[in-house]
């Protein structure tokens, strides 16, 4: 003990005068820098009168408070010109115990000291607002009590006069706390104060608890700051927290644990209080900046980022152009952009004129304004129930109310399953929104919505979409590019990625793939990905080399793969005439379907003719899509051929038929080329996120895959419905098509003298499940006899009123039926 004293003593002689000092349990007073210290363990005595530690010295036995105090002082002095008379310094009264952690008595003081900086906050909001900003700093068990303090509910709802808070080697201690990290707020140093690193898996000697997420950066505005030393056991003890050593673990770390301030004379103290106080004077800034609540326009409120704040200009760009809401307006779309929309069929009176109105419904106005703010499309094609589920990094809750929002962020209304509306906030309490059909786009009160449900930041704190996308579930990226590194995150499902550029690292076989390709992830911590689980070839068509280079040779396209060989005919059996030995640049003269080959988790017959090597090579080893859409056929002849389509995940079952119900005739490991003759409407099935009830059938397989399997939309572009015989399995023979025209009848039968059983206010996506020959019915210049029997409405109409043909292409005949009965498929 004498040598622990000691060192305590020793490290005394060091300590800083503060400019401030006040007497023991100095009142409370508003002045604009308010400092609350809470001390460690028993260094009460002093507060008590007790002056055998340190004579004269008023914070504190081991002084770790005053380096901080001090620097805290220097930095509103030397850097924001704050005089010293603005400043007020006290300490937390609270009874401080010896007591180790595993005996009552430092429960005990540690929960009044708790209560009583609760307390003391309270008052500092109540009396002084936004006059006072107060510095809060915790030593040992102070920094504890700090911790516990923020996490009470009655802190929280007087937060804002919380402006910084430093902890120093606090006992509860979370090294796992990414957003801290992410934004450099928690800062651990080695024993000789250079900047060190902690794991994860390591932390205080006590259980460890989060910071609030309003205070610790992630979520909010960064005002937690934390130091702790790699050799101090009490704040970063290795592996999980235990009690069955604390006083031998505390015993280890005692010379550390006392040397915050003395070690580096102050160093750190300032380093740290330097960016805690500019936190803490941005921080008062806002709060004190001019009210402009009463400010309505349309652009950006508040703190933002600079692609939140390009989405909200974007999105307001749209309400000054007075654009309309349509539903289904910018969807089935690319790039987006605002299209006409279609009769909303559970509101048909409103929505009556929103086919002849170009516009978005919510979430394609969304999705177009973070369009035009990145250069791509960040949400893709989805609607808002798919949006929110995606898994963006940066998550806000509903109950961290509205002062966690940014401009730009996106915001939704409903509940976690089932989000009904989406909208961009623009800050002091304002959305911008398209509302519902026969209103314009607008900017609208949050509060004219009950049922706000949450929100996502795209970017800014933490990462968001971007043109690539992985497919899979569970996909790790890690710090390094190898396998073998720290893994940084783990991305549930599909997610959309920003990637600045990939290498050649380790090679890497899974999913039926061998791939050393690697990508870096800007957003994710800068941690890598193997290529293998991003969408698309090997090497990433367009993304540099993270080196700069662009791989070996020159062309217009490239091979990805290593060891890939040029052959002399279109054939893997003839002569290899050139091996590539890694990605290289290559000039494709022509290509052509010839031989059939399987490799690497694809099955294709197109072959492509490289000049420079005179030779063939397979097209599963150029980047692209199987059938290479700027390169002409080497006999002058049609493109169509096998795997013009890809599938994604993993264990895929392909069916009899377009139902998960019928029985399976495959299963496809990882993602595979596949040919599409023509796709139907059948099941809908919910799986991946995404509920959907296209189906396609695979010529070659002669099965059926869901729709949600195959990369693209959800009703494939460019492929056809089926005709009702597709080769194989069975289904509803069902047909999207579109009514035009206004006041459209459906009639019982194929006659304008039936019953009346529906009428369309203007064009309408229907079902068309046959046609069948009727009355001639002669209306807007056309003569038709054609009536077609629509299985949503069970009801027929005039082909007249249906967009195409007069006998409709795909649709198939009805059979003989009796007159008000369904038919069936002939």
């Amino acid at each position: 003990m004498a040598a622990v004293l000691g060192v305590l003593l020793g490290l005394l002689a060091l300590a800083p005068s503060a400019h401030a000092e006040p007497a023991p349990n100095q009142p409370m007073v508003c002045k604009p820098w308010v400092i609350v210290s809470a001390y460690g363990s028993d260094e009460r005595s002093i507060q008590q009168g007790d002056s055998s530690y340190s004579p004269g010295y008023e914070w504190g036995s081991s002084g770790v408070n005053s380096w901080y105090i001090a620097g805290v002082q220097k930095a509103l002095h030397d850097q924001h010109g704050v005089d010293y008379g603005d400043m007020s310094v006290r300490n937390l009264s609270y009874p401080a115990s010896l007591a180790m952690p595993f005996q009552p008595g430092y429960w005990d003081s540690m929960h009044a000291g708790r209560d009583r900086l609760a307390q003391e906050v309270e008052w500092y909001d109540t009396h002084c607002g936004t006059g006072t900003g107060l510095v809060l700093i915790g030593f040992s068990q102070g920094a504890h009590v700090v911790k516990e303090a923020l996490a009470q509910p009655s802190v929280q709802a007087h937060e804002d006069v919380i402006a910084a808070i430093v902890d120093i080697a606090d006992p509860s201690r979370y090294n796992g706390q990414i957003g801290m990290g992410q934004d450099g707020q928690m800062l651990t140093v080695n024993p000789d104060f250079s900047v060190g690193s902690a794991s994860v898996s390591d932390g205080g000697l006590l259980a460890r608890r989060a910071v609030p997420g309003v205070f610790a950066g992630f979520l909010g505005d960064g005002r937690y700051f934390d130091v702790c030393r790699t050799d101090d056991h009490v704040c970063n003890r290795p592996g999980p927290p235990k009690t069955d050593d604390l006083l031998n673990e505390f015993g280890k770390s005692i010379t550390a644990h006392l040397s915050y301030g003395a070690g580096d004379r102050g160093a750190t103290a300032d380093r740290v209080t330097r960016r805690a106080v500019s936190s803490a004077v941005a921080h008062q800034a806002e709060r004190n900046a001019p009210d402009d609540s009463s400010d309505t326009s349309c652009k950006p409120h508040g703190p933002t980022d600079a692609l939140g704040a390009a989405a909200v200009t974007a999105a307001c760009q749209v309400i000054a152009a007075d654009t309309w809401y349509t539903w289904g307006g910018g969807h089935s779309v690319s790039p987006p952009q605002a299209t006409f929309g279609f009769v909303d069929r559970s509101d048909p009176e409103r929505s009556k004129n929103d086919p002849y109105r170009k516009g978005f419904d919510c979430s394609g106005y969304v999705r177009y304004a973070f369009y035009k703010a990145a250069g791509y499309d960040i949400i893709g094609d989805h609607v808002v129930s798919q949006i929110f589920q995606t898994p963006w990094p940066v998550r806000i809750s509903a109950d961290q109310g509205w002062r966690a929002l940014h401009a730009g962020d996106m915001v939704f209304f409903g509940t976690p399953s089932n989000m009904h509306h989406v909208a961009i906030y623009i800050g002091n309490g304002l959305i911008a929104e398209a509302p519902q059909s026969d209103e314009k786009i607008r900017v609208s009160p949050m509060s004219s919505h009950s049922d706000y449900a949450g929100a996502v930041r795209v970017d800014g704190a933490g990462a968001g979409g971007g043109p690539n996308s992985t497919w899979g579930t569970d996909v790790r990226t890690h710090t390094e590019p190898s396998t073998t590194a720290p893994v940084y995150t783990t991305l549930a499902g599909p997610t959309a990625l920003r990637i600045d550029c990939q290498k050649h690292a380790q090679s890497v076989t899974a999913e039926g793939y061998t791939n050393d390709a690697w990508s870096h992830l800007p957003d994710l911590g800068g941690s890598w990905i193997s290529n293998i689980y991003v969408k698309g070839p090997g090497w990433l068509p367009g993304i540099p080399a993270c080196d700069g280079s662009t791989g070996p040779g020159s062309g217009d396209h490239s091979t990805w793969g290593t060891n890939v060989r040029v052959h002399a005919t279109p054939s893997v059996g003839s002569d290899v005439v050139h091996v590539f030995t890694e990605p290289a640049g290559v000039r494709v003269v022509c290509q052509k379907h010839a031989e059939r080959v399987t490799a690497e988790g694809y099955t294709n017959d197109a072959w492509s003719f490289l000049g420079d090597q005179t030779g063939w090579i397979s097209n599963i080893y150029l980047q692209g899509p199987d059938w290479l859409t700027d390169v002409p056929t080497c006999d002058g002849g049609s493109a169509v051929g096998g795997g013009d389509h890809m599938t994604w995940g993993t264990d895929v079952s392909l069916h009899t038929a377009p139902s998960t119900d019928s029985p399976r005739t495959d299963l496809l490991p990882g993602p595979t080329a596949v040919r599409i003759d023509c796709q139907i409407h059948a099941q809908s099935v919910t799986a991946e996120g995404y509920t959907n009830d296209a189906w396609s059938h695979l010529a070659d397989r002669n099965a059926w895959i869901s729709n949600i399997y195959v990369q693209g939309a959800a009703w494939l572009d460019g492929v056809p419905a089926c005709d009702g015989d597709p080769g194989t399995g069975t289904g509803d023979n069902v047909n999207y098509r579109s009514t035009w025209g206004t006041d459209v009848r459906i009639h019982q039968d194929a006659s304008s003298g039936s019953p009346v059983v529906a009428t369309l206010p203007g064009p309408t996506q229907v079902t068309a499940f046959c046609q069948d020959h009727g009355e001639s019915v002669t209306a807007e210049g056309y003569t038709n006899d054609a009536w077609t029997y629509l299985s949503d409405y069970k009801g027929w109409v005039s082909n007249i009123y249906v967009q195409g043909a007069a006998w409709l292409d795909g649709v198939p005949a009805c059979d003989a039926h009796q007159p008000g009965e369904p038919p069936n498929v002939r």
